[in-house]
């Protein structure tokens, strides 16, 4: 007899290739769903005698279908907040005369006085590979105070004018935890590295008040998230978020507009200035903190050091290519154990940035003090990024039971400034996948916004380990491809809390899935850049489609 229509799936899915990511990395044909969550895996035949003639039913084909990717380090929704910005990334700028001439086009089009701002702009991409300076963008326009932002947000550049208006000056002194770059003669050169020098001139670039702040990206999200979508991404986790994005998100969710799954980390103190950890704690609120399936708080977003790409992450050794910089630490030890404590004492997940070895070991200086403060066996304390990894951090990021959100995902698409910054010798403790296994160490996957199709892009690193101009990344790291799609999958709901109902396709968890055009887990690992998302399901609704 057929199925009684109140108790059939909503949804089967029929005729693919279904790599669950389960425990055993099992293989199915079809999946059936009801109400949002998978009810059944198995064979054709099982499926579809669960159907009825209610019963929607998507016919794959022979494609590969995969659990939905989770990236568990981005941001994204303030980029509604960029859409008049000059776009500066390469592609398509191909040198630091594009660039100029962009902004020098978008300052012709506007008042003078008016600011003209920039981003994403990485140098190690150009021939010259030349930082700018102030006197290029004096090129740009005299008249207008120009801001060029660098890609991964620890760097930028500032023209003579918006220098002037900031104060910036010969006689200005460096800010604690960042650099203000100056000539033989002590005049800047427009370089600013790290938040507390950068915030010198943001801080005075108008901006929108709170309300317009969150009018303007809960109207620019659906055309961002489109283009996740498209990648096959059904969980973001979105980083150091203050209260206008998380009223937008949560506008957003309440009106039914948020299709992704978000996973907040609201800013702490150190050195973000947020308040985080003294809200939370004060109204008795734990991570992980749900509003509704579609959002929730992951964790409190701390951060040490800067980035490898722009020579600002903290090492304990030289930059290869600039000897003498060991990197900038953007706290003290004291302001970030005094918040890492405060923190797991209130049973909140701490989210800490920290990509040189030296950052690192500050990091875990501060997660043992706190562990070691009160015991708390399910904490989700994890590292964002840890870039640079030495053995010993290994056995110690296994003792105090940390996890890690690895910027893998930077491996191909900037992967040659950081062969660069690191020299060979140090190669395989970037960001080491292996060895992370092997010791036990969850580690999910991100792209922190470089590339395109992020997860795909970081799955490819995880295997490839191979820069965009083919050198390795010390190739001993590489892992096998379920491993890597582990990595954007079950290992990313874990950090998260939620690998019991997210993360592979199994029986009782979310119906999020991607369907993809070529079956990654057999074709060479070049084919994992071509591989194209198809479909893209969240709670058994298809919210991206490119099939014919």
């Amino acid at each position: 007899m057929p199925p009684h229509h109140e108790l059939a799936p909503d949804l089967v899915i029929i005729n693919g290739k279904v790599v669950t990511v389960d425990k055993k990395d099992s293989v199915a044909e079809a999946i059936a769903v009801k109400n949002g969550y998978i009810i059944k895996v198995g064979s054709n035949q099982e499926i579809k005698a669960l159907a009825s003639s209610d019963t929607e039913e998507i016919d794959l084909k022979g494609k590969s279908i995969y659990p939905g990717f989770i990236d568990t380090h981005e941001h994204c929704i303030r980029r509604g907040l960029q859409l008049d910005y000059v776009n500066c990334k390469t592609p398509p700028m191909k040198n630091l005369d594009d660039i100029v001439a962009a902004l020098k086009e978008k300052a012709d089009s506007k008042p003078d006085g008016e600011w003209i701002v920039g981003s994403w702009f990485d140098e190690t991409q150009w021939e010259d590979k030349r930082f700018p300076n102030r006197y290029d963008l004096d090129r740009a326009s005299t008249r207008h105070p120009v801001y060029l932002g660098r890609a991964g947000g620890h760097n930028s550049v500032a023209n003579s004018l918006a220098l002037e208006i900031a104060g910036i000056s010969k006689d200005t002194e460096q800010p604690a935890g960042a650099h203000i770059e100056k000539d033989e003669s002590g005049i800047p050169t427009g370089r600013l590295d790290e938040k507390a020098a950068m915030d010198m001139v943001r801080s005075i670039i108008p901006a929108p008040t709170g309300e317009e702040e969150i009018g303007l990206l809960v109207e620019s999200w659906p055309v961002l998230e489109k283009t996740y979508l498209s990648w096959g991404i059904t969980s973001l986790h979105e980083a150091h978020i203050k209260a206008p994005e998380a009223l937008a998100f949560q506008r957003l969710d309440k009106e039914g507009n948020l299709k992704i799954r978000m996973g907040l980390m609201l800013d702490g103190m150190t050195p973000y200035k947020g308040y985080a950890t003294d809200d939370l704690a004060r109204q008795g609120i734990t991570t992980p903190f749900k509003w509704s399936d579609r959002l929730q708080v992951v964790g409190v977003k701390v951060g040490t050091d800067g980035a490898m790409g722009s020579l600002t992450a903290a090492l304990h050794e030289d930059y290869s290519n600039d000897p003498g910089n060991k990197g900038i630490i953007r706290c003290t030890a004291e302001e970030l154990t005094d918040e890492v404590m405060r923190c797991h004492k209130a049973n909140l997940s701490t989210c800490i940035h920290a990509i040189g070895d030296r950052a690192i070991d500050m990091t875990l200086d501060a997660l043992e003090a706190a562990i070691k403060s009160k015991d708390w066996p399910d904490h989700l304390h994890r590292i964002e990024h840890a870039g640079y990894v030495l053995p010993r951090q290994l056995e110690k990021m296994k003792e105090l039971n940390i996890n890690i959100s690895a910027s893998i995902g930077f491996c191909h698409p900037i992967g040659d400034s950081h062969i660069a910054a690191l020299g060979p010798d140090r190669l395989c403790g970037y960001y080491p996948m292996k060895s992370f296994r092997d010791h036990g160490i969850v580690a999910a996957g991100n792209s922190d916004g470089f590339g395109d199709s992020w997860p795909l892009t970081g799955i490819y690193g995880c295997v490839a380990r191979k820069s965009r101009s083919g050198q390795y990344l010390c190739k001993d790291e590489a892992v096998p491809i379920m491993d890597a799609l582990r990595a954007y999958t079950w290992n990313a709901a874990y950090l998260e809390g939620t690998e019991d109902i997210k993360g592979s396709i199994e029986a009782g968890k979310m119906a999020d899935f991607v369907v993809l055009d070529r079956d990654i887990t057999t074709e060479p690992h070049e084919e994992i850049l071509e591989a194209k998302v198809l479909m893209t399901i969240i709670g058994g609704e298809v919210v991206y489609s490119d099939l014919a």
